[in-house]
């Protein structure tokens, strides 16, 4: 695989000077190795030769990626479908919190879980998803419809939105500047953007580095942290209102990290290196393994 594309400035800060911080081999899919730089300015980290965004869809054909998947075969799939029942009450409550309207879009919705719980509780529900699969269990399972990341980027999803969420996606988009605007665009006034992603300023990425399933190269192309997505999001319209953490990602993602490695052991080493992150998030979300940013559109 190749065809790949360099980044010459700081998507954050604008900035053009940057420290090669480490290289991270694509664990899942094609071993091939992948440059993540540090801006000197901002400290916002980028993985810089990612491959062009026509040549990226290989990179996802694998069974273990479990966000485009149904399969609940194995150890990693097996905890992700338990954690996920877990999961789909607590963003049920956040989003409850931070928005009274019930017309919700989900970009990234995967094979419609979340969507479907949504449903379930009463929110006019739409999906976004590139993921042929993915939409068709979408479709078959939920009877949900998902539209592809094309039509959401030509306005050809009817209507405004409330909330719009993106659950572990925005670090994938190449179009992030085309992503925010429509999103401005397709919220109603004073709408509420949930946005969650990994956060590398966390104990298991200082455990297990090149390893950290945060990085996730060359799916994973953006590595925000609580010091700059805030900044890049009221550059484009947004105003956070709410940073907190999502709970159990410090330990799926120790134990997909440490699975990376030669001299995997699930118990003890990864259950105690996600206690150790939960305990040093209580005390800081900034350290959290997964932030989950809440917005509010505010007028440009």
């Amino acid at each position: 695989m190749s065809n790949r594309i360099e980044f010459s400035s700081c998507i954050v800060c604008g900035a053009t000077s940057f420290t090669d911080e480490l290289v991270v081999t694509d664990w899942l899919v094609s071993n091939e190795d992948f440059l993540v730089k540090e801006c000197n300015a901002c400290s916002f980290r980028f993985t810089s030769n990612p491959p062009a965004a026509e040549h990226a869809g290989p990179y996802y054909e694998t069974e273990e990626y479990v966000e485009h998947s149904d399969n609940a075969e194995g150890l990693i799939n097996v905890v992700y479908h338990k954690a996920r029942t877990w999961m789909l009450k607590y963003k049920l409550r956040l989003i409850r919190k931070h928005s009274d309207g019930k017309r919700l879009l989900d970009l990234g919705s995967g094979s419609g879980y979340f969507l479907n719980s949504m449903k379930n509780n009463g929110y006019d529900v739409n999906g976004v998803e590139i993921s042929d699969k993915a939409v068709a269990l979408c479709q078959n399972k939920f009877r949900i419809k998902a539209y592809s990341p094309t039509e959401f980027l030509a306005n050809e999803i009817p209507g405004e939105f409330d909330v719009a969420t993106m659950w572990h996606v925005f670090e994938h988009v190449y179009s992030y500047n085309e992503y925010f605007d429509m999103l401005h665009k397709k919220l109603t006034k004073n709408g509420t953007l949930i946005i969650a992603m990994p956060n590398y300023y966390c104990l298991e990425e200082k455990t297990y580095k090149k390893y950290w399933n945060g990085y996730d190269t060359p799916r994973h192309i953006w590595h925000f942290t609580p010091s700059t997505f805030p900044r890049f999001a009221k550059d484009r319209g947004f105003e956070m209102v709410k940073m907190t953490s999502l709970p159990l990602d410090m330990f799926y993602n120790s134990m997909i990290s440490a699975s990376y490695k030669k001299s995997f052991t699930f118990l003890p080493i990864t259950v105690f290196v996600g206690l150790c992150s939960l305990m040093l998030s209580i005390f800081s979300f900034k350290r959290t393994s997964s932030v989950v940013y809440v917005m509010k559109k505010v007028e440009l």
